[in-house]
């Protein structure tokens, strides 16, 4: 909202400054606000997207799978808790786990008929992709090489001669993308030799657990797969084995391992904070897989009972997934403000953890942006962490807040922190706000040295 409130040329400064996200998704956001609308109505659009993006995954899947396994792909889909989550907030993500999809779906149908309207619609939605995710763009790649060298040995006569023809003219297509795309190429190429802001993290089983929770039923984060998780599992392992022995199915395992192992490989060599919310582009075809291993129980009678047990189960647990999501997920910072707002006194400063929680909580304390919640300007300094900055920016004999929330967490400053009574205040984030008195500060101090 701070990107798109200002004018055009503070809007495009401050997006080649970020270069984390591409603009189109922003481009939306900013066509929305000339109505001036609530937080609520604000995303909307990102309603619209993942709505879109089950019926693309569906209709992909009825062309290649059959029509149980595009019907339970969309099921699977719809109740995913990563899914619902991504699919209502205001961040890019929904809009390029659209596009993805329906890029795929654009070429399968050129493939099945190669025309000019079918090669444009292909392109326009590959590019539109480059320029709503990166990741869903490099995921994007990975799927259509499948697809392409699939279908380019395939059964289908039609079909192998159009793939054939197609990855004979990948160069000039490619090209043609790159074109599209030299506006924005400028920012990957700077914002790639920028330096790495944070460690490469390990590929290791816990790490691939807790990435494959967030896939199958966790409600956030960090949570561990559990039993049901492994069910899920085995239900995706099933469904990756039966993607490799049928026809017209291996493309999906190029999306789901080779788009994993694409984003992995880009996070080793230049490293970002350790979110699951990454393998997004990858992570999708996930419920693909599943409602692969599914189908096949909804063939005949006789199995039919097995597979309404089996997929109920799943949709149980997905609904439980989200039930925690909705009880303990992404909270309303609108709160916490207000909170900030009646309980610090004019003049005392508010330090927060880190930049997530400082432009979060920042937004909706000032009466300038819209949706602010307070009455008054209350900076919000952040800390990155770090407990020196306190030194010089929290004047001594006076009180201030320390804002606990969000992402990145710092273990050593909240340890520090433990000697400062915590305030009861409303979920944001698992927010935590430690008074800092200034009778305790010498002895913080001494106790954690900065």
């Amino acid at each position: 909202m701070r990107f798109v409130g200002g004018s055009w040329s503070e809007f495009w400064k401050s997006l080649r400054f970020d270069a984390v996200h591409p603009p189109l998704d922003y481009l939306a956001v900013r066509f929305v606000e000339r109505w001036k609308p609530a937080d609520w109505q604000r995303k909307i659009p990102d309603v619209v997207w993942g709505v879109a993006a089950i019926a693309s995954l569906a209709l992909l899947l009825r062309r290649r799978a059959g029509t149980a396994a595009g019907l339970l792909a969309a099921s699977l889909l719809a109740l995913a808790p990563f899914h619902v989550r991504y699919s209502q907030e205001l961040r890019p993500y929904a809009l390029g786990l659209l596009l993805l999809p329906l890029s795929l779906l654009c070429l399968d149908l050129f493939l099945d008929r190669p025309t000019a309207p079918r090669l444009a619609a292909l392109y326009f939605a590959s590019l539109a992709c480059a320029y709503a995710l990166y990741f869903s763009a490099l995921v994007l790649a990975v799927g259509a090489a499948g697809m392409l060298v699939e279908d380019a040995f395939g059964r289908e006569p039609e079909r192998r001669r159009a793939a054939r023809r197609f990855l004979l003219w990948s160069p000039a297509f490619a090209a043609a993308l790159w074109i599209g795309y030299l506006p924005w190429w400028p920012v990957v190429v700077e914002a790639a030799r920028r330096p790495p802001v944070a460690a490469a993290v390990p590929l290791t089983a816990s790490r691939f657990a807790r990435t494959f929770a967030f896939f199958a039923f966790a409600p956030g984060d960090g949570s561990p797969p559990g039993a049901a998780g492994l069910l899920f599992l085995a239900l995706v392992a099933v469904g990756l084995l039966l993607s490799l022995r049928q026809a017209k199915l291996r493309f999906l395992a190029a999306w789901c391992v080779g788009g994993f192992l694409a984003i992995e490989i880009v996070g080793q060599l230049h490293p970002h904070y350790d979110f699951d919310r990454r393998f997004l582009p990858a992570g999708l075809a996930i419920p693909a897989l599943a409602a692969l291993a599914l189908a096949p129980l909804f063939s005949s009678r006789r199995r039919a009972v097995a597979g309404v047990a089996l997929f109920s189960a799943v949709l149980l647990c997905d609904a439980r997934g989200l039930a925690a999501y909705f009880r303990e997920g992404r909270a309303d910072w609108r709160i916490l403000a207000r909170w900030v707002n009646d309980h610090a006194l004019p003049g005392e400063k508010i330090f927060s953890e880190n930049q997530y929680t400082q432009l979060c909580l920042g937004f909706y304390l000032s009466p300038h942006d819209r949706g602010g919640v307070a009455p008054r300007e209350i900076p919000v300094l952040n800390l990155d962490g770090e407990i020196v900055r306190l030194t010089w920016s929290w004047v001594p004999g006076s009180r201030a807040w320390l804002v606990f929330a969000g992402e990145p967490r710092f273990e050593k400053l909240r340890r520090w922190a433990e000697i400062f009574p915590a305030d009861s205040v409303p979920p944001a984030e698992g927010a935590v706000v430690r008074r800092l008195e200034p009778a305790r500060r010498d002895a913080a101090f001494a106790r954690v040295p900065p």
